[in-house]
């Protein structure tokens, strides 16, 4: 993996500005720094400036680990052209079936029964989908074990990790990768550029990914750039929003803005 600072880094940010690309990013952990409380995730004031700022110049969408319905409220008035839930598996518009919500419902009977009340566990039962938290758990190594085993056992249930956490989706619902194909297609770019963490290695993957940037080296990744710390995010969207200013200043034209901004802004 190349570190963004790097000159392929660079170079990376300064084709992105002067071409038609989609800015996409993860929202827990990479947006928002991790936190002890689930629901307590948001954006620093710096962050949500700089996004906004971005949202102006770039068609940008934002994906969520949680419900969507809980993660419009953190990126209100930011212009988005898209908002994900639940990994890409919640639809930006309807209800979930209500035979997924009963699946779901089933898959957290049975995780709670295997924690069997382990402290510092938290069954996060969404819309389509659940998360199992175990940052605060002093027995990590056991408890993941315990989850996997069960986790692997359930119908129609797909499987992945995050720091400290358990995820699982219906596995005919979409992941990220196939939100973002779906959502290129829809508007357009040349360019892709998805900027996540270590649950995000299927939208690293996507074949509408031109370029993936990770939280943190790693030679499992996907990804071809990576940032050293979250809160070096701020950094990168300083450098996408100064880039494509600079082309507007030296009367570089690029492409028209895809796509108009929705759900979570007021453009």
């Amino acid at each position: 993996m190349t570190p963004i600072r790097s000159r392929e880094g660079v170079a990376l940010v300064e084709d992105a500005a002067r071409d038609r690309a989609l800015l996409a990013f993860d929202f827990d952990g990479t947006l928002a720094p991790h936190v002890e409380g689930r629901r307590a995730a948001t954006m620093r004031d710096s962050t949500r400036a700089l996004l906004r700022m971005a949202g102006i110049l770039y068609p940008c969408a934002v994906f969520s680990g949680g419900d969507r319905a809980d993660v419009l409220p953190r990126v209100a008035r930011v212009p988005l052209v898209a908002v994900f839930g639940n990994h890409g598996a919640e639809p930006e518009e309807g209800a979930p079936d209500p035979r997924i919500s009963r699946q779901v419902q089933a898959w957290a009977a049975a995780l709670r029964a295997v924690l069997d009340g382990a402290e510092g566990v938290d069954v996060e039962q969404k819309a389509v989908g659940i998360s199992v938290h175990y940052r605060r758990t002093l027995g990590r190594a056991d408890v993941q074990r315990r989850l996997l085993e069960v986790a692997s056992s359930l119908p129609g249930a797909r499987v992945f990790g995050g720091e400290a956490v358990l995820n699982l989706a219906p596995c005919d619902l979409p992941t990220k990768g196939n939100a973002l194909e779906a959502l290129a297609a829809r508007l357009g770019p040349r360019t892709v550029v998805f900027v996540g963490d270590d649950a995000d290695e299927d939208a690293f993957r996507s074949c509408a990914v031109t370029a993936g940037i990770r939280l943190g080296p790693s030679t499992a990744s996907a990804a071809r750039f990576y940032l050293r710390a979250q809160s070096d995010v701020d950094e990168l969207l300083r450098a996408l929003v100064a880039a494509r200013s600079r082309a507007a200043c030296l009367g570089e034209r690029w492409p028209q803005r895809c796509g108009a901004p929705k759900n979570g802004g007021d453009g």
